[in-house]
């Protein structure tokens, strides 16, 4: 299809002369079996599409619509030229398509299902040209025609779907039913992004709708940011659906060139929202606004740590290995004279009582024995952990198994509130520069400093990778696992890391003692 390819000026010329001014049905019903853009724009009279970018992603879309995550700036025409375009013609082309458009609610599927109930029952140019699937008076010849109900337009087979129907995607999925199109177009919405709760439920109710599909069945999606741990970003995480992103501005900044809105009015709306709702909605980068709680930037790293520390373990536990469940996160910091806080070691997975007992009482043992460690402290999270702690102690009066004090750590944990609190208290040293990770030491490339310490004879220095093994056997990387979770916090999906290494606030921090100050001042990067 060469005519893809043409300039808008003279792709309405090419129209002209192919369907005669409008006025040759089989000429306009042959483009808009191959045109999207003809049909939005000429026959569906969408003369506001009448813009080359415009064209261009209607093109794009054509190209390649299937098993897409669409997530383009608000008013840029991302649903007009899929949900409503693309619905139209698939329907056009195949008449035995069974359809749904999932939407966070049913009330907004709705509305884009009665969009294109009213345009096929009222445009009689696509009704001429269609007389085999669309009905003249579909009210009252077709089996079905409403929004609750579904359209169902002339068709040879009788399944129980309607050609096309609508359906929320929190609030009453279809059971029994299967569908050869889901369209979600807008199941993250603000409602859905104010908990860990609500998107988590968003993205179970996501998971679930798969089971509607059919098999050869496909798949689009359309939206537009709302949180950056929203279910889009679930989806990305997962390579679920290839994305397609496009901002308001050409370079996705909000100071570059518009793509579609006039300059007065993105400085009345950037006056007017907020810069996470710009962020989101209009640049389709949530990380770009004021949403996250930390920046994590912000954090240092460290080629080689102090040569004196004070060592502290906190354990946050977790009670279940069960799938979904929170993981067990034991975080070991190190505080040199300054205050500064160093992630030296630590684990985070799921682990039963025994494993919990097995990596905690370790750490104590692998740092006490440490070179420049003048004392390690154990905390252990007390809240629906007694078990634990009496467990606990029953292995230290062994005779072969070490022995502690467990500062037990009381902080109130009713509700998101109170976690979110106590890891607010790591902001004031994120912001001043006082939270260290290890570098990513590469044996082989070793850092000049690093260089320096292993010839000195202070290699137990150098910073090394966290790495462990999961309760799959899978190996993760403990420093980017609570990297993550500043990053992300308070929207991300786990948060055991950040907040166990919070607990250092409960601890009684103290730094080491020096005759010398200055030997212990940080080398870092």
């Amino acid at each position: 299809m060469e005519h893809w390819d043409y300039p808008l000026k003279k792709l309405l010329k090419w129209w002209d002369k192919v369907d005669e001014g409008g006025m040759n049905l089989a000429g306009v019903r042959a483009l808009c079996l191959v045109d999207r853009y003809y049909l939005l724009v000429k026959v569906c009279k969408r003369v506001d599409m009448l813009h080359p970018w415009i064209l261009e992603r209607c093109r794009e879309v054509e190209r390649d619509p299937n098993d897409h995550l669409d997530l383009w700036a608000r008013e840029h025409y991302k649903s007009t030229i899929i949900t409503y375009g693309g619905s139209i013609q698939e329907i056009l082309k195949n008449p035995e398509i069974t359809i749904c458009i999932f939407s966070h609610v049913n009330a907004i599927a709705s509305d884009f299902l009665r969009q294109i109930k009213i345009e096929l029952e009222g445009n009689e140019t696509l009704k001429a040209a269609f007389p085999d699937i669309l009905y003249q008076n579909p009210a009252k010849e077709s089996t079905r025609w409403s929004v609750d109900g579904g359209l169902v337009v002339r068709r040879r087979t009788n399944p129980k779907e309607s050609t096309i129907e609508a359906s929320g995607l929190v609030d009453g999925q279809p059971i029994g039913k299967h569908y050869q199109l889901r369209i979600y177009d807008d199941v993250v919405t603000d409602k859905s992004v104010n908990t860990a709760e609500q998107i988590q439920k968003t993205t179970a109710s996501y998971s679930l709708s798969q089971s509607l599909g059919k098999e050869g069945g496909v798949e689009w999606a359309v939206g537009t940011r709302y949180s950056y741990a929203d279910t889009y970003e679930w989806i990305l995480e997962r390579q679920a659906l290839k994305a397609r992103v496009y901002p308001a501005t050409v370079d996705g900044t909000v100071d570059g060139q518009l793509v579609l809105l006039s300059d007065a009015e993105w400085k009345k709306r950037r006056t007017k929202l907020t810069d996470g709702d710009i962020a989101c909605q209009y640049m389709q980068n949530p990380l770009a606004g004021a949403q996250r709680m930390f920046d994590a930037r912000l954090l240092q790293s460290y080629e080689v740590r102090p040569e004196i520390l004070q060592v502290y373990v906190m354990c946050d536990p977790a009670r279940s290995k069960k799938k979904g469940n929170d993981n067990t996160a034991i975080m070991v910091v190190g505080v040199d004279y300054a205050l500064n806080k160093y992630l030296l070691d630590g684990f985070n997975h799921k682990m039963d009582l025994q494993e919990r007992w097995h990596y905690f009482s370790r750490m104590f043992l692998k740092w006490r024995q440490a070179a420049g460690v003048q004392q390690v402290k154990m905390g252990y999270e007390k809240f629906g952990a007694d078990a634990d702690l009496d467990y606990f102690k029953e292995q230290m009066k062994k005779p072969d198994q070490p022995k502690f004090d467990i500062v037990v750590l009381e902080w109130p944990r009713e509700g998101e509130g109170s976690k979110n609190d106590r890891v607010q208290r790591l902001t004031p040293d994120l912001k001043s520069g006082k939270i260290f990770l290890p570098y990513p030491t590469d044996e082989k490339k070793l850092t000049k400093l690093q260089k320096r310490m292993i010839e000195g004879g202070y290699s137990y220095r150098v910073s090394q990778r966290i790495v462990r093994m999961d309760e799959n056997k899978q190996a993760y990387d403990v420093t980017e696992a609570l990297r993550s979770q500043f990053q992300f916090f308070p929207h991300g999906a786990k948060k055991d890391a950040i907040d166990a290494f919070s607990r250092i606030y409960d601890m009684e921090v103290r730094g080491p003692a020096y005759d010398e100050p200055r030997y212990a001042e940080p080398e870092h990067t």
